[in-house]
């Protein structure tokens, strides 16, 4: 009788193998699913970023620090500057430098910068010194001039600002700007002059260079920053925050909360995004009332501001126990689950090249660490919970507050 042959595996054997073959799937969907981050790089110690992009055009960012623009007459100067500075340009793009190397430019502004963007197609990039002659001449031809029309485009964005403030809610949020921000005695046409001399400078600009050739293009243009200017604006000193009644409009009620951040640049943006999106999140569990959140994170301030709106709110409404219930609907599964979904988010959207190359200058102008990117799954994960239920706390009942009523007449 012939013996039986012991079995090829033993269970023991197959189970090693399964689990392995599981590590394996996992650890490879893991390595699949993470995206590779862009390489962002600075120039010496100046504010000088660039990351090397061959299959795209040459683009040079300029952005210049302006301070958050909260109040009104910030806001206005903001216009007014961005005017300016398309006028002083106006002359640049009809030089030889500029059309020699097909260059087009942009300029825009956000609440803290304006933003000059000159765009050179890749076939120039290798092109340096002709790219530095554009540049000085571009920086050349933003010296301050004085315009005999400043007075009317002052008088016109006032006119557009007006109309703009019939609005119940940007009402609302000028009157909260206005407050965080102060004021000054001077009016700002007056200030004009010093406003764009401090700002539209070397001295207060951040460069990003995005395309191909831009290590070389960056050590050549390092040459056109100045050390930082000694001139200072004054700061205008937030009015204590109180509880303001304004003017009846409208027939309707409008209530604002609002409390002062510390902008970007601080070290727990990730708690704060964290604290913002799980408060969305509670807001849109209940019925009581119509609510918006506006949130603001700009260069060294920022605020998060609720407009509420509703049947159930008047001019005498007590917000205390609105703001309480709210407060104890917050958990710590609300708080989870919305950071998984900020984590996923962000996965997916740093999956696409583009999103990422958008991100570099925000970097830039707001000295993040170049390796951002890399972080931002971790430091959402690692905000703390009560952290979190702290700010949150701070804005709907905490003595920081800033509350304004715009009454229904």
């Amino acid at each position: 009788m012939s013996e039986a042959k012991p079995p090829l595996f033993n269970r023991t054997y197959l189970k090693i193998i399964v689990w392995i073959v599981a590590i394996a799937i996992v650890l490879l969907t893991a390595g699949h699913n993470r995206s590779t981050y862009i390489d962002i790089k600075q120039q010496a110690d100046l504010p000088l970023y660039f990351v090397n992009e061959d299959d795209s055009d040459l683009q040079l960012n300029f952005l210049f620090r302006t301070g958050a623009a909260i109040n009104s007459d910030q806001q206005l100067l903001q216009k007014l500057l961005e005017q300016h500075v398309k006028q002083q340009l106006i002359d640049l793009t009809s030089l030889p430098s500029f059309s020699a190397l097909k260059a087009t430019l942009r300029v825009g502004i956000s609440p803290d910068k304006i933003k000059i963007s000159l765009t050179i197609p890749a076939v120039s990039a290798d092109q340096t010194d002709k790219i530095q002659v554009l540049v000085e001449q571009l920086l050349q031809q933003l010296r301050y001039r004085p315009s005999a029309e400043l007075e009317q485009r002052w008088t016109r964005l006032e006119a557009e600002q007006y109309l703009n403030l019939k609005d119940p809610e940007n009402r609302l949020l000028s009157e909260f700007g206005n407050q965080i921000n102060g004021s000054t005695t001077i009016h700002p046409l007056q200030r004009f002059a010093d406003v764009y001399r401090h700002s539209i400078t070397p001295s207060a600009m951040t460069l990003t260079l995005l395309g191909p050739n831009t290590k070389a293009l960056a050590q050549q243009l390092s040459t056109v920053f100045h050390a930082s200017s000694n001139t200072q604006i004054n700061p205008l000193m937030a009015i204590a925050p109180t509880h303001q009644r304004l003017p009846p409009q409208g027939n309707q009620t409008y209530l604002l909360t609002g409390l002062v951040l510390p902008g970007r640049q601080q070290p727990h943006f990730a708690t704060e995004r964290l604290a913002v999106s799980t408060l969305q999140q509670l807001l849109e569990q209940q019925s009581e009332f119509k609510a918006r959140l506006i949130w603001k994170s700009l260069d060294k301030q920022g605020y998060l501001a609720m407009i509420q709106q509703g049947t159930n709110i008047n001019a005498d409404t007590d917000l205390s126990p609105l703001m309480k219930s709210l407060l104890a609907q917050l958990d710590d599964r609300l708080i989870n689950e919305t950071r998984e979904r900020l984590v996923n988010n962000y996965k997916t959207q740093m999956e696409q090249r583009s999103a990422q190359l958008a991100m570099l200058d925000t970097i830039a102008f707001y000295q993040l660490p170049l390796d951002y990117l890399n972080n931002v799954e971790a430091k959402l994960n690692q905000a703390d919970d009560k952290a979190v239920r702290e700010t949150i706390r701070q804005f709907l009942t905490g003595p920081e507050r800033y509350q304004l009523i715009l009454p229904a007449y």
